[in-house]
C-alpha cells in the first residue's frame, strides 16, 4: 500500500506566454528541459510553471552565498491556489542557511497554475526543476 500512495507520474510541464516579460520566461523554460511537474495517481493535469522571473535575484544571492555551483535544483509543493508552499534543493549545504535563502528567492519568483484532479478542482501538486547559472547569465546580457 505504500508503494501505491509513493507513485508518482512525470509529465513535462507545461507553459504559456510569449510576449513581453512572458517572452524571458519561455527562453528559460525552453532552456531547462529538465523540469517537472509530479501529479499523484488520479490527478488530471499536473502543476503547470507560468512563470520566472528571478534571474538576477538568484545570480546576486547565489553571489553573496558564494555558491560555485554549475546549477540549482529543486522540488516545491505548490498548493490548490498556485502557490509555491515548500521548497527544497535537491543538493546539501554544508550551511542550512544557504538553502533557505535560495529557496526564499525560488519561492518568491515562481509563478504556478495549480494541479487539478479529475473534476478540474485544483489541487496540491509538486514541481522539480534545475536552473543553470550559465544560462540565467547569458539571458541577463
Amino acid at each position: 500500500m505504500a508503494s501505491a500512495t509513493a507513485a508518482l507520474l512525470l509529465a513535462p510541464a507545461a507553459l504559456a506566454g510569449n510576449s513581453g516579460a512572458e517572452a524571458r520566461a519561455e527562453a528559460n523554460a525552453e532552456t531547462q528541459a529538465e523540469g517537472y511537474a509530479l501529479a499523484a495517481i488520479g490527478t488530471e493535469t499536473p502543476v503547470r510553471l507560468v512563470s520566472w522571473d528571478g534571474d538576477f535575484e538568484l545570480l546576486k544571492t547565489s553571489r553573496r552565498l558564494r555558491i560555485w555551483r554549475s546549477h540549482v535544483a529543486y522540488r516545491m509543493t505548490v498548493d490548490a491556489e498556485g502557490k509555491a508552499t515548500t521548497c527544497e534543493l535537491t543538493e546539501t549545504f554544508r550551511r542550512t542557511y544557504v538553502a533557505d535563502r535560495l529557496c526564499n528567492v525560488l519561492m518568491a519568483h515562481h509563478t504556478f497554475a495549480p494541479a487539478t484532479d479529475a473534476s478540474g478542482k485544483p489541487v496540491e501538486g509538486q514541481y522539480v526543476s534545475q536552473l543553470s547559472y550559465a544560462e540565467m547569465r547569458e539571458r541577463m546580457d
